[in-house]
């Protein structure tokens, strides 16, 4: 979402007639988007704050900006730390970075001749307003859904900074993936703090029907069932019957699902309010993997959250046993000021965490190897994304399962875009090197548009 939300302010900047720069010390805009999940962006944005603001010694005219959520949550820290910041912008309001902007171009000061600070933070601002977007990619596309979160996870800073939940016009949305579709992309990602809860605050249909998540995938199925569509991120208590038939039925939705675990023990999970249990989430997976055989199954997991006991963290341990992932995020836990938890004694030792923590990420490394052993030797539809950042012979790109796969070739012969079949030679932590087969289908043509939009 931080990607998509950083897409968005270039699209406005370009807008503004504003160009791109690798050079900081020439830019006249400098934005820092930050994201409060965890604790460690929070130094590493002081410590960037501190180079640019040595840049503002040398051009007063430089405007600097921090957005995101921690722009939203600690807006009187950052200004009181860095008081040479011009434009706080949280994640609501992002619609309105080019009139702040503008504001400050334009000898936007007091009567004593300072810089007058007006800040974009209004946590019941409609998030939705559609806006130009610069993409990073030619081929994968971000699409937002819904904004905020109505959950209340007492380790979750997001609530706080992105508000509450706001489902997008449905129009809107699948006019935007038209337009993509029009433009040439493969692949869609809808997105969403909990991006199936999309439609609950929506009306009713003119035939009574109710607009929710399933409905969404069927409208963009029915532009084009050729489209690879993902979602992130979902919570197990909107998952149902129709959302898992749905998604089984429909060809465009990818044969992967990132559903966040977090816990693998019920007490833990009562403590972070989850509002699922273990039995719950894994008669999901269960019932996932009967309808879609080979679908390949992602999470997030937590470690050494307030009070976790070793028999808590073991039965974690025994959910990824029993569950098998194909991948999991795995973090050790870090208090959030504006939780619930962040009140609470953080009283698992920074030592029993990192083992905890190591523990698991070498029990999953162990069960990604063993899933993706298993499935060397099969062909794979690739899509192409670009050259491999390691190896200029390689190029890399992702199945449909998600997993990512090198393969010998150039983009002469196979360019960004490509839907090529590949051999799975070697299996890899997070996916496969391989061989080329054939290529299945060349890039797209895109049709030239006026605007490309939200």
């Amino acid at each position: 979402m931080n990607v998509h939300d950083s897409e968005r302010m270039a699209g406005m900047l370009d807008d503004l007639g504003y160009e791109t720069t690798d050079i900081a010390e020439s830019a006249d805009v400098i934005l820092l988007n930050t994201c409060a999940v965890r604790e460690k962006p929070e130094h590493k944005l002081y410590s960037e704050l501190g180079i640019f603001r040595k840049l503002k010694e040398n051009n007063p005219n430089l405007i600097i900006g921090v957005t995101g959520c921690m722009a939203q949550r600690d807006a009187n820290e950052i200004r009181a730390r860095v008081p040479e910041v011009d434009i706080l912008l949280g994640p609501r309001n992002i619609h309105h970075l080019p009139r702040l902007v503008n504001a400050h171009k334009s000898t936007f000061t007091d009567k004593h001749g300072k810089s007058t600070f007006e800040p974009g933070l209004d946590l019941l601002s409609d998030p939705t307003p559609v806006t130009p977007v610069k993409r990073s990619s030619s081929v994968s596309a971000y699409v937002d859904v819904i904004f905020g979160c109505n959950f209340k996870c007492t380790y979750c800073a997001v609530p706080s900074a992105r508000g509450r939940e706001v489902s997008r016009n449905p129009q809107e949305v699948l006019d935007e993936i038209r337009q993509l579709n029009d433009l040439g992309y493969r692949e869609i990602t809808l997105l969403g703090q909990t991006v199936n809860a999309y439609g609950h605050d929506l009306e009713k249909l003119q035939d009574g029907s109710r607009i929710d998540f399933a409905w969404l995938l069927e409208a963009i199925n029915d532009i084009n069932s050729s489209l690879r569509v993902r979602f992130t991120s979902p919570h197990p208590m909107y998952f149902n019957n129709r959302l898992l038939d749905t998604i089984a039925a429909l060809p465009s939705v990818c044969e992967h699902l990132h559903l966040p675990l977090q816990s693998g023990d019920n007490d833990c999970l009562r403590r972070m309010k989850r509002t699922y249990t273990i039995e719950k989430y894994r008669d999901i997976i269960e019932n996932l993997r009967a309808k879609i055989p080979g679908v390949a199954v992602t999470t997030d997991v937590i470690v050494g959250f307030c009070g976790e006991t070793d028999a808590e963290f073991a039965n974690t341990l025994k959910a990824f046993e029993e569950i098998r992932f194909d991948l999991a995020f795995m973090f050790a836990y870090s208090p959030r000021h504006s939780t619930v938890a962040g009140e609470w004694p953080d009283d698992v030792p920074a030592d029993v965490k990192s083992t905890r923590l190591n523990k698991l990420i070498a029990m999953q490394n162990d069960i990604s190897r063993e899933i993706n052993h298993q499935l060397a030797g099969n062909v794979f539809e690739v899509l192409v994304e670009s050259v491999s950042d390691r190896d200029d012979a390689l190029l890399f790109g992702r199945t449909r399962s998600n997993k990512m796969i090198l393969f010998q070739g150039d983009l002469e012969t196979y360019p960004v875009g490509s839907l090529v079949r590949v051999h799975a030679r070697e299996a890899l932590l997070r996916g496969f090197q391989g061989d080329a087969v054939e290529i299945a289908s060349r890039p797209l043509p895109r049709r030239i548009m006026p605007l490309n939009v939200l």
